[in-house]
């Protein structure tokens, strides 16, 4: 404990230090606040690959963290600690990297490999690719209200694949195609979380996939690996050329996407990707068919896909870390036609209000036509549901579209619409949980 408290001190008087070396650089000689920024983050980041070999006790580095976070926190409140909080754009990307250093320690105990490849992500590849972004950066895309480029978006994933890359060679024991192939497809994952993340949660959920995704793909023979990299790629080809034309998704929106199905495909199995490329691929052609007034065309956001996809991404999740696949796949169906059913009505609304009489049917009608184009095809290719789970998800999906309907109200205001209420992501989870209910009641059988 005494290390413990030996290595806090000599590293908190390092922190302290960048800190103020930054505010002098920026009060001294007026330098630009993201420059600054960036200094503290890469210096401090690279001083935290100590942490593994100096720190014994998780609870020393949640003590720094804390107190790093609050330090930080605190300067933005009293409008202190301009290199740091004096950006333009609206973050607290501060505040998680610490948080983020101590999860990547607590996590990474037994591999520390793991933990170096992802603090370089975050102190390296996350700081060059914005400076590079910002100096060079000529195409530019829209995720939210925020504008990233491509260029940046490619340094990241180059520097990222060397962060990664170099650990594994030189601290592990694994072949080096096996080092490369598991560098590239962490690498480019990474890079969607980054290009997606809003208001600084880069700084968490980057360094924290890598950790996770590094030490699963590792663990796999390279066959799979390359299978991997190839799913990848090829979900990333077919989801853009699908939203090119319709303009259904803007890039945001379309990455985001792109990577909640490839987790369908690599957390779940083909079977679990199939009835979310079923349903993209519905609303896609619903946009070609009926394609909205130029008033309401309102490309779908980062914000809204994940609201959308949130509940089926945690049935999902919870079916893979809990080895029970056959027990969350009805559920996993049930909030994918719930999201479907709110998406497909909210479109046709823009389109052509039906009569306010006509409404509630119509919106069950579409909610069991929703049901059945996620649900239908698995059943008919390997019978993987009994007649009563298909009529379970048709009927649970229907009520749900009619209650969804009746909270609209009978003069939607479509223009509100484009962020997704807090009563379809109730309702998609009020979805699925009824078919979990149902399936633990012994009242449907689980599907295969």
């Amino acid at each position: 404990m005494a290390g413990d408290i030996r290595a806090m001190l000599v590293l908190g008087a390092v922190f302290a230090a960048l800190l103020a070396l930054a505010e002098l650089w920026k009060r001294r000689f007026d330098a630009p606040p993201e420059r600054t920024r960036k200094f503290v983050h890469v210096a401090g980041g690279l001083a935290c690959l100590a942490f593994p070999w100096v720190f014994r006790s998780a609870w020393t580095v949640l003590f720094m963290a804390v107190t790093l976070s609050l330090v930080i926190a605190l300067g933005r409140r009293l409008r202190l600690l301009a290199s740091l909080h004096g950006v333009d754009r609206r973050t607290r990307g501060s505040e998680y990297y610490p948080l983020a250093i101590f999860l990547l320690f607590a996590l990474t105990r037994e591999a520390p490999w793991f933990y170096v490849s992802a603090v370089l992500v975050l102190a390296v590849a996350d700081a060059f690719a914005a400076l590079i972004g910002s100096r060079y950066g000529r195409v530019r895309y829209e995720v939210e209200d925020e504008q990233k480029s491509l260029e940046g978006s490619l340094a990241f994933a180059a520097i990222a694949f060397l962060a990664i890359l170099l650990p594994l060679l030189l601290m592990t024991d694994l072949p080096r195609a096996t080092c490369a192939l598991a560098a590239l497809l962490v690498a480019v994952l990474v890079t969607g979380f980054e290009a997606v993340s809003l208001r600084g949660t880069d700084n968490l959920f980057v360094p924290l996939g890598v950790a996770v995704i590094l030490a699963k793909i590792t663990s796999k023979p390279q066959p799979e690996i390359v299978y991997q990299n190839v799913s990848l790629a090829v979900i990333l080809a077919l989801v853009a050329l699908a939203v090119r034309r319709t303009h259904s998704f803007n890039v945001g929106g379309t990455i985001t996407f792109a990577l909640f199905a490839y987790g369908a495909w690599s957390l779940g199995s083909e079977l679990w990707a199939l009835p979310v490329f079923l349903g993209f691929l519905f609303y896609v052609a619903l946009w070609l068919i009926l394609p909205p007034a130029r008033g309401r065309r309102h490309a779908l956001r980062v914000r809204i896909v994940f609201h959308a996809l949130a509940v089926p991404l945690l049935v999902l999740a919870a079916g893979n870390m809990t080895g029970r696949g056959a027990l969350f796949y009805a559920p996993f169906i049930a909030s994918l036609a719930a999201v479907l059913t709110f998406s497909t009505w909210n479109h046709c609304l823009q389109f052509r209000p039906p009569p306010e009489r006509l409404r509630p049917v119509l919106a069950g009608v579409v909610g069991a036509g929703a049901a059945g184009i996620v649900a239908a095809a698995p059943w008919t290719m390997l019978r993987a549901a009994s007649p009563g789970g298909l009529a379970a998800v048709a009927g649970l999906t229907a009520a749900a579209a009619v209650v969804n309907d009746r909270l609209i109200g009978p003069r939607p205001d479509l223009s509100s619409e484009r962020l997704w209420s807090a009563s379809r992501i109730a309702l998609t989870a009020a979805s699925a949980a009824a078919m979990w209910l149902l399936q633990a009641a012994g009242i449907i059988p689980a599907w295969r």
